[in-house]
């Protein structure tokens, strides 16, 4: 998948990498990560260095997506971000009874 500029300033912002920071990680320089991101300008640079930098924002956590991007999260983290929901959620609800099969469905049988 070619990444647009539009990608690639989305994955840099999301990752809040600047040019210079994602230029060193990419091995390229800060005016070739600006030519990639530049809207409307066709890339001058090889194929090769568009895959270099495309993929230094992946190892840094960027998942390209058809027409978008978004941020990959190790499982350790979401299991964890999970659990922080679950216990918050607990507390909220903290001393409230369970709900019952009368609260969800109706007479019908059907969800209430």
């Amino acid at each position: 998948m070619t990444v647009t500029p539009d990608q690639l300033r989305a994955a840099r912002t999301l990752l809040r990498l600047e040019q210079d920071e994602l230029a060193r990680q990419a091995g390229v320089s800060v005016a070739t990560i600006r030519r990639l991101e530049a809207a409307g300008e066709g890339a001058r640079v090889t194929p090769a260095t568009l895959l270099g930098v495309q993929r230094a924002l992946e190892q840094a956590g960027a998942e390209f997506i058809a027409y978008g991007v978004r941020r990959r999260q190790a499982a350790a983290d979401l299991y964890r971000d999970l659990q922080v929901i679950s216990r918050e959620s607990a507390a909220l609800l903290g001393g409230q009874a369970p709900l019952s099969e009368a609260d969800l469905y109706g007479e019908d049988g059907l969800p209430a």
